[in-house]
């Protein structure tokens, strides 16, 4: 009778045994749980911030060339129309005020523009030569 108190004792602790790994188990998988939603919040943070960055920075960029790329269609549609009509006619609509502004907006975007891809390059080649400086240098130590 002892044995068999002893084999079902053994038995009720065995399975408490289990149910604390378990239990331990879903702490765990909490844990994980908790872990991989901070790091996909601190992306998710870390991804805004440099995009608030990026606009910051291009943003006026980015409005010149939709600037430019709008106003060329709109001197085309309302100064130039490829029309027998708009033919005879533009030499009056280049004098119109709406036609003047649109070609002041097309050229002074497209040197801005121009500008642009200048100061991108010169930040790309300053980086390139800064990296391939510390690199000439640390094989010559």
């Amino acid at each position: 009778m002892m044995r068999i108190n002893r084999m079902i004792n053994n038995e009720i602790f065995n399975d408490n045994k289990f149910e604390n790994q378990s239990e331990e188990e879903n702490n765990n998988e909490n844990l994980n749980k908790k872990n991989t939603y901070n790091i996909l919040i601190s992306a998710c943070y870390y991804f805004l911030k440099i995009l608030k960055i990026f606009i910051r920075v291009s943003g006026i960029y980015l409005l010149w060339i939709f600037l430019h790329y709008f106003s060329a269609h709109l001197y085309i549609k309302f100064c130039v129309p490829d029309t027998l009509f708009g033919f005879l006619m533009s030499p009056f609509m280049i004098a119109t005020p709406h036609c003047q502004g649109l070609r002041w907006i097309v050229y002074n975007a497209a040197g801005i523009i121009n500008n642009m891809w200048i100061l991108i390059g010169a930040w790309i080649y300053s980086i390139i030569w800064i990296f391939n400086k510390d690199g000439i240098e640390s094989h010559n130590l």
